[in-house]
């Protein structure tokens, strides 16, 4: 991946994350063959993301090599959008997979969960006082979006 295609993805992460308490990771694996959503599944826990405090972390794993694609979400961001909003956000990027258009897919997504962090999960002016801005916690780790080499 690009350092520009890299930069869009993180600026649409932070985008989204915003004014919200949620939070959304991006992990690219290299792998050919993989079955994206336990492999989704295994990120999640082997991030600790099911720790998060609110529950409300999604994620988007893209495995180019393997065609294959997952989105998920903890429990209190799939208890607030449903399986509807999942399967319907997955349809929603298969168009922009078929085009080769991997970054605009990921990008997708990530506003399209942005738009239900923020109607879900807003940020409260007094959480806001005590929670770092996302854009400097993005530049700080950058891990935001994780890959492999893609060949």
């Amino acid at each position: 991946m690009t350092r520009l295609a890299h930069a869009r993805i993180e600026r649409a992460i932070v985008q989204a994350e915003a004014g919200t308490t949620g939070h959304v990771v991006v992990r690219l694996v290299p792998d050919s063959e993989v079955d994206a959503f336990a492999r989704a599944k295994q990120e999640f826990e082997k991030a600790e993301l099911h720790k998060s405090h609110e529950h409300n972390v999604a994620m988007i794993l893209v495995a180019p090599a393997a065609r294959g694609y997952a989105v998920l979400g903890d429990r209190e961001l799939h208890a607030r959008v449903g399986d509807d909003f999942w399967r319907t956000l997955v349809a929603e990027m298969r168009p922009y997979f078929t085009q080769g258009k991997v970054v605009d897919a990921i990008i997708y997504a990530v506003e399209r969960i942005g738009r239900e962090l923020h109607k879900h999960f807003p940020l409260s002016s007094r959480a806001s006082e005590s929670v770092p801005s996302r854009a400097s916690e993005a530049r700080e780790r950058r891990n935001d979006v994780e890959e492999g080499p893609l060949q």
